[in-house]
């Protein structure tokens, strides 16, 4: 069943994708037959508009053909093939809903002015006789409104870059504005002893094409400067079967020579060989936990450590992460889901950290809106929860899936504290 879904999800986008751009392409043609172009100009112009729209797709053609490459490419390709792609295939859905907006906009003007036009002349000839000096200033407010419709096109075509725009900012440079936040957590019955406590949290790194040696050095080193007693990373340390893990973990490896790292699987780690990625990061000193649990030790107290399995790809089991645990002592949880957040709730658990959102790495607040993609998914999108004594912390992410941008929703590294 789940194949099904998934190869209906594929016809829809591929639908979606080929439909929009059709119509843009046919909208633009469209607009070049009806310029003041010369007739030798129109049919370059329009070879222009087609092969662009082919270009602005090559790295989508060579996925389907081949797959998706493991690791970035050469600057050479990534600045002037890739990411065009990602700025294009990011924007044109938005670009289609703003021309479908202002066609209907521009269809209700066309009714509603000659009607209101036809009214006010009525009025105007009940009132008084027009004669030549009322017709010649009629006819002088005439450029003026000429001069308001003409503003009113210009406006509408330049809000139509505002996508473009939006999307070169999230990929260039919002993508690796990696943050550090702060967040102080309280925990009911807390020793002090644990309150000195510095945790940091991380997820959905996503090594691979968009996450490669340079983004990976940037976050190491910010993590490396706190200095945290404890590192968590929430799952999604790739993005594809295809994606490399290496520059990954030797980064996992660096960290862990200098403070105790734990961690959980994510759904899009069960694509590659989960047993291999669990095994390779014991190698690396780090712990993924998966259905399992065990004591930390901080300043003479104990605190239990569980992690579980991605509800989406396995079965998360909290009991049994904690079998052998003292359940009197506070207990911090790694779960790469935050719904399951609903289901572990009954066991009074003070902490429980996870990613998987990356708070849509689209969020629009407007007044009295909040517009993000993760909605459609959980209503856990990002940051603290809190439900009776149960905390949730939600980490957007480091990486991103999909197009490589985010827009107000920076990738972050959050220091937690205990008080």
């Amino acid at each position: 069943m789940r194949f099904y879904y998934f190869l209906a999800f594929l016809v829809l986008m591929f639908t979606i994708i080929v439909s929009v751009q059709w119509y843009l392409g046919k909208r633009a043609i469209r607009c070049i037959n009806n310029s003041g172009f010369s007739a030798r100009k129109k049919p370059l112009l329009k070879v222009l508009i087609v092969s662009s729209i082919i270009f602005l797709n090559l790295p989508l053609f060579y996925t389907f053909a081949v797959g998706r490459p493991h690791e970035p490419l050469s600057p050479f390709i990534m600045y002037p093939v890739v990411y065009p792609y990602a700025i294009w295939g990011s924007s044109y859905v938005l670009i289609f809903l703003i021309l479908k907006i202002s066609d209907l906009f521009s269809f209700i003007y066309k009714i509603f002015i000659p009607l209101q036009d036809k009214k006010q002349h009525k009025t105007e000839y009940r009132v008084r006789r027009p004669d030549a000096t009322q017709d010649s200033d009629r006819s002088s407010d005439l450029p003026s409104s000429i001069g308001k419709r003409n503003f009113l096109k210009i406006a509408g075509k330049g809000i139509i870059v505002a996508p473009v725009l939006c999307s070169s900012y999230g990929v260039f440079l919002a993508r690796e504005n990696f943050t550090v936040k702060d967040a102080e957590i309280k925990v009911h019955g807390l020793p002090d002893s644990l309150k000195t406590m510095r945790i940091v949290q991380i997820s959905d790194i996503h090594a691979g094409l968009f996450m490669g040696k340079k983004e990976i050095r940037e976050w190491v080193k910010k993590v490396a400067e706190i200095k945290p007693d404890m590192l968590f990373i929430t799952g999604d340390f790739i993005a594809s079967p295809n994606d490399s893990i290496s520059e990954c973990l030797d980064a996992v490896k660096f960290l862990s020579s200098f403070m105790p790292v734990y961690g959980c699987l994510g759904n899009h780690d069960y694509w590659g060989n989960e047993e291999v990625l669990t095994k390779s990061f014991k190698n690396s000193g780090a712990r993924l936990l998966r259905n399992e649990g065990e004591g930390f030790i901080f300043n003479n107290t104990e605190l239990n450590i569980c992690g579980v399995e991605d509800p989406m790809r396995s079965t998360p089991d909290f009991e049994k992460a904690s079998k052998n645990l003292n359940t009197g002592k506070a207990t911090i949880l790694l779960s790469h889901n935050p719904n399951y957040f609903d289901k572990i709730k009954k066991y009074d658990i003070p902490l429980t950290l996870s990613g998987h959102t990356h708070g849509g790495q689209i969020n629009i607040i407007l007044p009295g809106i909040n517009i993000s993609p993760a909605r459609l998914i959980t209503r856990y999108t990002r940051g603290l929860y809190t439900e009776n004594r149960c905390n949730l912390y939600v980490n957007p992410g480091l990486g991103t899936i999909g197009f490589p941008l985010r827009l107000n929703v920076p990738p972050e590294i959050t220091v937690i504290r205990l008080v």
